[in-house]
């Protein structure tokens, strides 16, 4: 990566590209070998990593909103991103930069020198380089996989959020939820507060094993706190059932923009920084719960009908979507129509038979490239699954699908673009060229 005039952003990502976007080197030694030639400087920060097989992403960002809400200057970091690089790093509600994120890479490989980094603990360290000249009251880092040995995991964690988890990436991470439990727990750190959501009984013990070793807080979902819809689908309730948790977050709170089984977590979390003195009030994260977004995570991009992105893409990400859209009531009379796209490599059976009962009809698309899957197989998963043929409409394009779902919909229907980052960032283009 040799010198160049600063903001030639997209040199430096095909550098990166040609170290080849798919290896994964797992490890830490090396990272932290680099980041200890940075010598970055977070001060004071508070630093929360959120791992988690689905849910991560939305619930970082629903903390950081918050946290921002409240006056704090926040860093969120996750990935991968929809559009652009630069919706990796955001430093107090604002992306980087591409002069900036020049900079960093720049100072990452000069630090780096012989040790060799892969992309995503380039663009890790990046962030972190820039986070530090910041001077944040807080980072928000999700991990990117796994967790005890993703290179966000180099940073300690204060807080370690675990928001779920299921069978993904098990030629890397374990065949068993208890398996990868025990790979995200790694992120908890000695005397750390440990936040945990909702998973299995025996993913559960794992992590909270991994918290006593480790001297630290664990609070669980449905033990300590919970929260769900409220009755008539316009706001969520929070509950603290813990007596030492009590507090303003407690009851009635607004309908979030983010899935509504992210926010128990991240309230939870938000409450933890209440305790360590920071001023979080109910009204910043009121705010925060009517704006936070995610790009792609059931993100509202339309109204009448309303279309929601969601890069939904294997099974636990397919159950998770379902959860989302089962607590989420359609007005009267309103359909619910699913674009949907997916690579050859996922188990698109699988997804699929998730997600066949909640759609009336869908539109599928083949998607371009060598991992593309035909909208053939789409189809032929969805009747297996038990869908009728005559709800099942198929389209070469992502474009031309979402074309066809918003010409069939009423006004109060809902349409979710699933399946694969593929096919949300194509849907997302196709609207803006409209």
């Amino acid at each position: 990566m040799s010198a160049q005039a600063p903001g030639e952003l997209q040199q430096r990502l095909s550098f990166l590209e040609q170290l080849n976007p798919n290896r994964i080197e797992l490890g830490l030694d090396r990272v932290r070998a680099v980041l200890e030639r940075l010598a970055l400087d977070f001060g004071q920060a508070v630093i929360i990593e959120a791992a988690g097989t689905n849910g991560k992403g939305s619930t970082c960002a629903l903390i950081d909103a918050a946290l921002r809400a409240a006056g704090y200057t926040s860093c969120l970091y996750t990935s991968p991103h929809l559009h652009r690089f630069n919706e990796r790093v955001v430093i107090n509600g604002r992306e980087a930069g591409d002069e900036a994120l020049c900079e960093a890479f720049d100072a990452v490989k000069a630090a780096a020198g012989e040790i060799f980094l892969t992309y995503f603990e380039y663009a890790t360290l990046a962030a972190f380089y820039l986070f530090a000249k910041a001077k944040p009251d807080a980072l928000v880092l999700e991990i990117g996989l796994g967790g005890r040995l993703d290179a966000v995991n180099v940073l300690d964690a204060d807080i370690a959020v675990i928001t779920s988890i299921g069978l993904d990436h098990v030629h890397i991470l374990g065949h068993t939820e208890a398996e990868i439990a025990g790979e995200k727990a790694g992120i908890i750190k000695p005397h750390a507060q440990v936040v945990c959501g909702l998973m299995s009984g025996s993913a559960q013990a794992v992590i909270a094993v991994k918290a006593q070793e480790q001297g630290a807080e664990l609070w669980l979902e449905g033990r300590d706190f919970a929260g769900a819809p409220a009755s008539d689908a316009q706001g969520f309730v929070m509950q603290f059932t813990n007596a030492d948790l009590q507090s303003e977050f407690n009851g009635s709170l607004p309908h979030p923009l983010v899935p509504e089984i992210c926010v128990p977590a991240a309230v939870m979390t938000l409450q933890l920084l209440r305790r360590r003195g920071m001023n979080i009030p109910r009204t910043a994260l009121e705010q925060a719960l009517r704006t936070a977004v995610l790009p792609g995570r059931m993100q509202l991009i339309a109204r009448q009908p309303d279309i929601y992105l969601d890069v939904a893409h294997n099974e636990p990400a397919a159950r998770h979507l379902a959860q989302v859209l089962q607590a989420r009531k359609l007005p009267a009379g309103a359909r619910r129509l699913g674009v949907i796209g997916m690579l050859r490599d996922k188990d698109v059976e699988s997804v699929l038979a998730l997600l066949s009962p909640l759609f009336s009809h869908f539109y599928l698309c083949s998607l371009p490239g060598e991992r593309g899957e035909r909208a053939e197989r789409l189809k032929q998963a969805l009747l297996a699954a038990g869908t009728a043929a005559e709800a099942v409409t198929s389209f070469d394009t992502a474009a031309e699908a979402l074309q066809a779902a918003r010409a069939e919909a009423a006004d109060i229907d809902e349409i979710v673009v699933c399946g694969s980052f593929v096919t949300v960032g194509l849907a997302d283009e196709a609207l803006k060229n409209c």
